[in-house]
């Protein structure tokens, strides 16, 4: 079985180049009508189910179906990607081994219903680009600049890591997100586009990595950059 990572069609050559050095199989995404900061975003476009399995939006469901091939289930989700927040994240959801956290009053209904299905317990929160907004560490550990999301996790008993807004590229925008910047290649290895070490709470981060035994891959050189996530077939 394939090793994917689905990224930003206008991510850094240095960035794909290093995720292909590590035997993963690039996807681009595909380029819709949103906004342009967030036009060709990963996270906004298709969500990872587990074992293979992916839904995405209908306008990108054609795209996805030819790059993916037949060793994957893709689901076409019955929500429209709209052009305006928040009809632009029905599939900006994240997910940890026993919860889903996401802004429930938008989010595809195929989402919730699957996790309800696997008994995971569905964590509803006000923002909206919950994906973008949270870099997973493991299990049961995110780091996050947004505090209903670090509220509701700590209440949770999620490992949460606050960290100061900001500081984070993105296209068009004053500032992007972490997990929007992030995403983990193995269980124990954090995908980071870009030097941690630009970040003012660099020091913690590295604390807490290390504390949840996970070791940075970083993609290229220079400022944090938010492309989207990087979106890996991990098997748990």
């Amino acid at each position: 079985m394939d090793k994917i990572a689905v990224i930003d069609c206008r991510a850094e050559k240095k960035t794909i180049d290093t995720l292909e050095s590590v035997g993963l199989r690039v996807i681009p995404t595909a380029k819709t009508a949103l906004y342009d900061s967030i036009a060709t975003h990963a996270d906004i476009q298709i969500h990872y189910l587990g074992n293979n399995r992916f839904i995405c939006a209908g306008e990108v469901f054609s795209h996805y179906s030819k790059l993916l091939g037949s060793d994957f289930e893709l689901i076409k989700g019955s929500a429209p990607l709209g052009t305006d927040y928040p009809h632009d994240i029905p599939y900006n959801a994240a997910a940890l081994r026993n919860f889903l956290i996401c802004n429930t009053r938008y989010t595809a209904t195929e989402i919730l219903s699957e996790y309800k299905s696997m008994s995971k317990k569905i964590l509803s929160v006000k923002q909206g680009y919950s994906k973008c907004s949270i870099c997973t560490l493991s299990d049961n550990a995110i780091i996050t600049s947004d505090a209903g999301i670090a509220k509701k996790a700590y209440e949770n008993g999620i490992d949460t890591l606050k960290i100061k807004e900001g500081f984070i590229k993105l296209r068009g925008l004053d500032y992007g997100f972490i997990g929007g910047a992030t995403g983990l290649t193995e269980k124990n290895v954090l995908a980071v586009n870009g030097d941690i070490n630009t970040h003012p709470n660099a020091v913690e981060i590295q604390r807490f990595l290390k504390k949840h035994n996970t070791r940075i891959l970083k993609l290229k050189d220079g400022f944090l950059e938010d492309i989207g996530s990087v979106i890996v077939n991990l098997q748990v």
